[in-house]
């Protein structure tokens, strides 16, 4: 079997990995997508160390020309050390195509691609304890607020989640559950309790389907309640007549005779009612300091 190999031109496949700026939440990312572009290119097993350099090996004598078919063939790294350093090299150029200016400027001189692909990597990998309890500090302690939407309550602790995971401690469905539920406000424990207490150990969706549907009852209920007090002022306005301004009858049944003290301002329109001039001998009842909202003809 031909150990040779073409290489593949993966410009285009460049811009679709994260530039790595020497934050950490961008290493996990930017490592997968790499990985992707140099299997495509053809140069992974030099950068993961699957191939290494072969010794240098002396020219055999040779009375005539070599054949074209021989340089057609490819690159063959595994046999030939100017073919591996040749890759190697490639590699190198597209690894620092995806790091920023100052850490492509570090590790310029760094070679071959297996140390600089290793060398990146422990940077960012560094688990020291100090670490690990910062993640998961942030991610046990993040508090829910109940006036924001519970998307962002769900977002938080999934970014918390995904954060673990540059110290290779990403938590299991069921813990990032466990803390979606736990951690919710005392104002949602009816249905933090239906969660816990349910018959069957609900999935993250579910549970996250649990707590948005909630929240659309919460709104609902709270959209009911504004409707009746809206309802419960309208009916609390008491109607006056516009001749007497007494309430519990028209204009029309007013026994008090109608005198030019009470403007008319247009047909239909609002009335002027003259305060104070009202008969003693009215029969409406309850007119203790009645409060008059409305009045009508």
């Amino acid at each position: 079997m031909s150990s040779h190999r073409q290489i593949q031109n993966v410009a285009g496949a460049l811009p679709t990995v994260e530039m790595l700026n020497g934050k950490s939440e961008v290493f996990p990312r930017w490592c997968c997508r790499l990985d992707d572009v140099l299997s495509m290119q053809g140069t992974m097993d030099i950068v993961n160390g699957t191939i290494v350099r072969p010794p240098k090996t002396e020219p055999k004598a040779d009375l005539g020309t070599p054949p074209l078919n021989d340089y057609k063939k490819g690159y063959n790294p595994k046999d030939n050390q100017a073919d591996w350093d040749s890759l190697s090299e490639l590699a190198c150029a597209t690894i620092r195509l995806t790091l920023s200016v100052p850490l492509a400027q570090r590790y310029r001189t760094t070679k071959p691609a297996s140390r600089l692909c290793s060398t990146i990597i422990k940077a960012y990998e560094k688990n020291t304890r100090a670490r690990r309890i910062q993640l998961q500090d942030a991610f046990w302690s993040v508090k829910h607020d109940p006036t924001q939407p519970i998307a962002l309550w769900i977002g938080q602790i999934r970014v918390a989640a995904d954060t673990l995971l540059t110290a290779k401690q990403l938590p299991t469905d069921q813990q990032i559950t466990d803390r979606l539920i736990g951690g919710l406000h005392k104002s949602w424990s009816s249905v933090k309790d239906s969660i816990v207490f349910a018959t069957d150990e609900l999935s993250l969706d579910d549970a996250i389907g649990a707590l948005e549907a909630h929240e659309i009852n919460i709104n609902n209920a709270e959209d009911q309640s504004g409707d009746i007090i809206s309802a419960a002022v309208a009916s609390s306005k008491r109607f006056g007549c516009s001749n007497c301004g007494k309430i519990g009858h028209r204009s029309s049944e007013c026994r008090k005779p109608k005198t030019s003290t009470y403007q008319k301002t247009k047909a239909g329109a609002a009335v002027a009612v003259k305060l104070g001039d009202f008969d003693s001998d009215s029969y409406d009842e309850d007119d203790n300091n009645n409060e008059i909202d409305v009045i009508y003809e």
